[in-house]
């Protein structure tokens, strides 16, 4: 007999797939499936299961609970440059781009002191002209908004029509990323929320 408790144990807290627990136990799939079902205990849809396989470490983000006057003004601000320049496209996906240092800056602190997304789910991509250094840009980029340069992408802008004096800025357009779909539903919920308080 497997016992519920040790099943609890291994699925629950340590995240274990039915699969790990049948290696960890010397047993068969077949004979674990049998005792989840005996115990009746729910089982991980298949996204939930590959949300788990991404973050075995559980959630990389911590949301702040008890915000101070200049937190709350740093979330609806980060909640209308969201709203504003951010791409609501991708489910699993938070996005926002833009030239402007400060705004990029203003997100990315709402990211790391709200959010509390750790460092190294922060990505930054940057579109760059293609006569433009790569390695200033990255230096530039890492250093305005305190991102460690290795989570810096950049991707060279080719189209042979474009003329160095026709560009933005000399350090590109860059894209802030975090890919968490838990994470995303929650800022998206956040800003419906704000939204149809006022309008």
């Amino acid at each position: 007999m497997l016992e519920k408790q040790l099943l609890q144990k291994l699925y629950y807290t340590e995240k274990l797939s039915m699969l790990e627990i049948a290696k960890v136990l010397s047993l068969t799939p077949a004979t674990v499936k049998y005792w989840m079902d005996r115990h009746q205990l729910n089982r991980r849809s298949g996204s939930d299961s590959a949300y788990v396989k991404q973050n075995p470490e559980g959630d990389p983000f911590a949301i702040k609970g008890s915000l101070t006057n200049r937190d709350r003004e740093l979330f609806i601000c980060a909640l209308m440059l969201y709203w504003a320049e951010g791409s609501r496209k991708n489910k699993h996906v938070i996005q926002i781009a833009n030239l402007d240092r400060r705004m990029l800056l203003l997100f990315t602190r709402f990211l790391k002191t709200i959010c509390g997304v750790r460092e190294e789910k922060i990505c930054l991509t940057v579109q760059l002209f293609r006569k433009f250094d790569v390695s200033k840009t990255k230096n530039y980029w890492s250093r305005e908004l305190g991102i460690t340069k290795r989570f810096i992408k950049v991707n060279i802008h080719t189209d042979i029509r474009s003329k160095p004096n026709q560009q933005w800025s000399q350090y590109g357009i860059a894209r802030i990323e975090v890919r968490n779909v838990k994470l995303k539903q929650w800022l998206d919920s956040a800003l419906e929320k704000y939204l149809t308080k006022w309008l």
